[in-house]
């Protein structure tokens, strides 16, 4: 069963008082011990100051590089800027699911 679907079920069981809050709060943190994807998701965070900006470099400079290239050739300013947040949100769902597996 997954695990948003447990713990619906122990919030229902909580809901029709067969479970009490003790209770719920027990078993609800028994089945996010089970979670070893926490500790690894929160394990491949960048941490220092130069994978910090690494990151922000490889998610920045293609959209503010391709938004100039498109302004500079003449297409208008919103459009260019329209691109320049699509790629920026393009990298930054690519990145994320690179460090989620």
């Amino acid at each position: 069963m997954p695990l948003v679907k447990k713990i619906e079920t122990l919030s229902r069981l909580r809901a029709e008082g067969i479970l009490t809050e003790t209770e719920f709060h027990a078993a609800k943190q028994a089945i996010l011990e089970e979670v070893p994807e926490a500790e690894e998701a929160t394990s491949k965070r960048p941490g220092t100051a130069p994978e910090i900006i690494a990151l922000l470099t490889r998610c920045t400079l293609p959209p503010v590089a391709g938004g100039g290239l498109v302004y500079a050739m003449g297409i208008p300013a919103m459009l260019s800027m329209t691109l320049g947040v699509t790629l920026l949100a393009a990298i930054v769902i690519a990145q994320y699911r690179q460090t989620q597996g």
